[in-house]
């Protein structure tokens, strides 16, 4: 076998050192990686690990994670994986009016119909002892921005044809029109909702309520033909 020069094994143990160095340092790399994978592997406790609108993780209480909606007859229909009306806001401090949960459903006539709850309180001086969650019932709402925050600046049209049965919460309404989007949102209460305006004032409008968390969202062009029973 021919023997190499000096200089040229000279060069060629600085290369394999080199790339013994390069495995060693890839290796090294490998490694420090595996725990964040466990991590983010293993963050999958209490509920489905959706993403947000930012992209980052985020946790879907069942009761308020939309699987589908459609329209059966005349009732706008909302499937969620747990159970339709099993979560309601939390009791508020005394004097406060607390939140509205609801499965706000809005429509391609423009109209949004809201299948919610929230806590009984005194019209004018908010929760007070013994105070309680009221059923779930239905109206139509309308929404603005005022001062920076989504308000719902008035609501008419409330109906106790509603049902929350399983996985399915429905709103009997006379004409619907097309599902154009579901959303399970809170609302904060700023005024008991009975005093709210039937109709909203362009001039000098009151922000009955206002956006404070959508849990999930749900749309036919995301989640595929699920309005099954759309006619």
């Amino acid at each position: 076998m021919h023997r190499m020069s000096s200089t040229t094994e000279i060069t060629m143990r600085l290369f394999i050192a080199a790339v013994l160095a390069g495995s060693v340092l890839a290796i090294s790399g490998m490694a420090s990686m595996q725990p964040v994978l466990a991590e983010k592997s293993s963050d999958k406790k209490g509920g489905d690990d959706k993403k947000s609108d930012d992209g980052h993780s985020k946790k879907i209480d069942p009761n308020m994670d939309i699987k589908k909606a459609y329209i059966d007859g005349n009732n706008l229909v909302v499937q969620v994986k747990g159970v339709a009306g099993g979560t309601t806001p939390p009791e508020p401090p005394t004097g406060e009016f607390g939140q509205v949960y609801g499965y706000a459903f809005t429509l391609a006539d423009g109209s949004i119909w809201v299948l919610n709850a929230h806590w009984e309180c005194h019209p004018q001086s908010g929760c007070h002892p013994g105070s309680m969650v009221s059923e779930w019932h239905a109206e139509q709402v309308t929404l603005a921005q005022i001062d920076g925050k989504t308000c719902v600046t008035s609501i008419f049209d409330e109906t106790m044809d509603v049902t929350t049965v399983g996985h399915k919460g429905s709103i009997h309404v006379l004409h619907p029109a097309k599902i154009v989007k579901v959303q399970t949102v809170a609302f904060q209460l700023t005024i008991h909702p009975d005093t709210a305006p039937h109709e909203p004032d362009p001039d000098n409008p009151i922000c009955v309520a206002y956006f404070v968390t959508q849990f999930d969202v749900w749309t036919p062009k995301t989640h595929g033909d699920n309005e099954e029973k759309d006619d």
